[in-house]
């Protein structure tokens, strides 16, 4: 019996005791004093940075839009006749007073040479009838001829001068009709192809034979919202009609122009909601051709002393835009990063935005491994401004590679 319990109870103490053991050396720890030890710290995060600068930048507005020949001329023809030479090239540049077409002249100097003809005829009737109530004013005098005689002189001499009057304006419409006859360019230009060829009747006014485009200048048309026009009728009047505006291809940025607005619309669109708005560009070089698409920035203004931070450094929660800012640690302490909200103003073409607050020149913003940072955790900045600051690891002992960061 004896011996059965003794068997029974070295099992369940030999199961047990490792239990018994771990808990007796633990309030054996805690009753000496002994802390156990701390998890390990990790280390600071590292972060890329920049610092926060103070600028003089554009205040602007972007807007699409396509240019607009200066002058657009369609070339017709202001009598009917016969084409007989088209002395030009199509699509070569013009100068005002170039011959671009010939029409048939015979039967237009005919009928200049008829009423040429026609005037003088008129001029020696007048003269003579002149002459013959000049030499009758004597006789009428002397009661030699009635008076009734007499006012028939006078009145034929006048009808005579009507006549004259008559004609010469024939003889004017004649030489015109001439002159129209060879047809040239009114306007300095690129001009286009041929509508009608060589052989071919004209008629007054009828089909275009070709076009003239001014080039240059050139005018180049953008629209802009009615929520944005007020803001551009404000700083047109404080420039006193000044605004500079630059002017780039939609498809080739480095084809750019510069100029000044020339002209505010004068009413806004009920379909579109816009305002269309004119510049004019120099255009020596045909950078821009006619109905060509191109964007433009209206610069509005200076923004004098303006804090500009990189645009990647902006981060958005639930609350807004943010930064994170390094704020310097005391006493050998790291630095640590801390959030601001921030009124982001325009982005310029550097990739800087604008910060109307939140920042101060000077103060060094998180530009990169912004993923899992929090208020007041420890960093350390990488690069900052493009310089790496993180130091060159040191070679490891018998050629093994250098330990990593």
């Amino acid at each position: 019996m004896n011996a059965v319990t003794y068997r029974t109870e070295s099992r369940w103490s030999r199961r047990f005791r490792p239990w018994f053991l771990a808990a007796g050396g633990a309030l054996f720890l805690a009753g000496c004093g002994q802390k156990t030890p701390d998890a390990p710290q990790m280390p600071p995060a590292l972060v890329t940075a920049a610092t926060a600068l103070k600028q003089d930048v554009p205040l602007y507005l972007d807007t699409i839009g396509q240019t607009a020949a200066y002058e657009a001329v369609n070339v017709v023809s202001q009598v009917e006749g016969q084409i007989v030479e088209m002395p030009f090239t199509q699509g070569a540049m013009v100068n005002q007073g170039d011959v671009l077409v010939q029409i048939f002249k015979p039967p237009f100097e005919a009928a200049l040479a008829k009423a040429q003809g026609q005037v003088k005829s008129d001029e020696a009737n007048l003269a003579l009838a002149k002459l013959q109530v000049t030499r009758s004013e004597p006789l009428l005098s002397g009661n030699l001829i009635s008076q009734q005689q007499y006012d028939a002189y006078k009145a034929q001499a006048d009808a005579l001068a009507g006549q004259l009057e008559s004609d010469q304006g024939s003889l004017q419409t004649a030489q015109i009709n001439l002159n129209y006859a060879t047809i040239t360019a009114p306007v300095n230009g690129m001009v286009g192809t041929f509508k009608i060829n060589v052989g071919n009747v004209v008629k007054v006014n009828d089909l275009p034979i070709t076009t003239i485009q001014r080039m240059d200048p050139i005018y180049a048309d953008f629209v802009v919202p009615v929520t944005d026009f007020p803001s551009v009728q404000e700083h047109y009047q404080q420039h006193h009609g000044v605004l500079p505006v630059h002017v780039e291809s939609l498809s080739d940025a480095t084809r750019a122009l510069e100029g000044n607005l020339t002209i505010l619309g004068n009413a806004v669109s009920s379909t579109t909601g816009t305002v269309n708005v004119r510049t004019t560009l120099a255009n020596p070089d045909q950078v821009f051709w006619p109905n060509q698409p191109v964007r433009a920035r209206i610069i509005l203004d200076t923004l004098t002393d303006a804090v500009l931070i990189p645009d990647e450094a902006v981060q958005l929660d639930q609350e807004g835009q943010f930064v994170f800012v390094v704020v310097p640690g005391q006493a050998g302490a790291p630095s640590t990063v801390a959030q601001r909200m921030v009124d982001l103003g325009q982005l310029q073409p550097n990739g800087l935005r604008v910060i109307s607050s939140g920042v101060k020149p000077g103060e060094i913003v998180v530009v990169r491994n912004q993923l899992f940072l929090q208020p007041g955790m420890p960093v350390q900045v990488a690069e900052l401004d493009g310089k790496n600051l993180m130091p060159a690891p040191a070679p490891a002992a018998g050629g093994a590679a250098p330990a990593g960061h």
